[in-house]
């Protein structure tokens, strides 16, 4: 066992002392972390135009009136009026609804244009995704229940923005306009023990402290649901690409082996610990293939429980050993296993869910991916 031991660290030595296999090994991890750096840049974010459409009539527009502010010289700052003293239409407040601190996190990002003209270039011009304009009259064409064109939209053909941004746009403006409605059923319903201004405090006072039901939606950190932890956080399938990687250099350590064996460099070898020297000889590549492969997860953020990330790696490269001296003794030519290197590493990223489970979409081919070892690997972390 010691001469198997020995066989095994001079077979690593050997391939570290290969500069192209080195690069190789090199080359997953750096490649991963850098293209993780690239990933951790902020996500792009789909900019939407909107404004508050301007009243012909008046000295002061929409525009001006929504942007009313009162110069304070208290602690040397500007103070913007409280809500209630504010000259703000009810269109502007859903604009600076849209585009103030309570802006939808996440895939849209609403900026403030002056009128209607600069939303279109904006949209023409593809600085913006789409945009839109809050009709003048916007309360009182509510209360009247004239919804035609009351907000307008303008998108290129070749977005779908529009109608993905159509949500939170809508969403900001019953937000503001719920209040109302709860005021008008109060006034409709003409009960004679209930003031509508004591209406709107009460119905104030509720929403800013809970104590009425409301509706949450949540996605996650919801303490009856079940934690996992994401591993695969990104696109790039680093996992994937370390299986497969590992796969091939295993098969490419058969390939090796067998010219090993064809120049006369087992024949030194007692026979009684030949075949295990021969396996030693496989698995040298495969080992250090494994340990670039954990760098490159560890550099990709894609490791997990390091225990169970370990366990599962070691038969991974138990498997690919077993795996590869097999068809070392089925080929028995270096030549024919360079040949099936080309068919095994297609094959696994066709039929393997690195980038695409093609059994969800075509269930015949689910069990031809059983016939490669990456995706016993990756099932491991499904």
């Amino acid at each position: 066992m010691r001469r198997v031991w020995m066989w095994f660290y001079l077979s690593c030595k050997r391939y570290m002392h290969r500069p192209s296999f080195l690069v190789i090994l090199l080359l997953l991890p750096l490649g991963t972390f850098f293209i993780r750096s690239s990933e951790k840049q902020e996500p792009a974010e789909l900019r939407i135009a909107v404004c508050a459409e301007r009243e012909e009539e008046g000295d002061l527009s929409l525009w001006q009136t929504g942007k009313d502010i009162r110069d304070r010289e208290e602690n040397g700052r500007r103070e913007e009026l409280p809500g209630k003293q504010r000259n703000t239409s009810f269109e502007q407040q859903v604009v600076e609804a849209l585009t103030g601190e309570k802006e939808p996190a996440g895939l849209f990002r609403f900026y403030e244009c002056e009128n209607e003209q600069q939303v279109k270039d904006e949209v023409a011009s593809r600085r913006a995704e789409c945009g839109y304009v809050i009709g003048a009259g916007l309360k009182k064409r509510l209360d009247e229940r004239d919804f035609k064109r009351i907000i307008r939209v303008y998108s290129a053909p070749s977005t779908v923005a529009a109608k993905l941004s159509a949500e939170p746009v809508f969403a900001a403006m019953i937000e503001l306009y719920d209040r109302e409605l709860f005021l008008q059923y109060v006034e409709e319903k003409q009960a004679e023990s209930t003031d509508k201004n004591a209406a709107g405090e009460l119905y104030d006072k509720w929403k800013e402290n809970g104590s009425t039901f409301h509706f949450v939606y949540e996605l996650a950190d919801s303490p009856n649901a079940v934690k996992k932890e994401n591993v695969e956080a990104s696109v790039f399938p680093v996992r994937g690409i370390v299986a497969i990687y590992v796969f091939i250099v295993g098969l490419y350590g058969a390939a090796i082996s067998l010219g090993d064996e064809k120049k006369g460099l087992f024949l030194a070898v007692p026979f009684g610990v030949r075949t295990w020297c021969r396996m030693a000889a496989l698995a040298s590549p495969v080992c250090l293939a494994a340990v670039s492969g954990l760098a490159a997860l560890w550099t990709g953020k894609c490791m997990g429980k390091g225990s169970y990330e370990l366990a599962v790696l070691l038969g991974y490269v138990l498997a690919v050993v077993l795996f590869s001296f097999v068809v070392r003794l089925v080929c028995r030519r270096e030549d024919l296993v360079c040949c099936l290197i080309p068919f095994f590493l297609v094959g696994s990223l066709v039929f393997c869910p690195v980038f695409l489970d093609i059994g969800k979409y075509v269930p015949e081919f689910g069990s031809v991916g059983r016939l490669f070892l990456p995706g016993y690997y990756m099932g491991m972390f499904r």
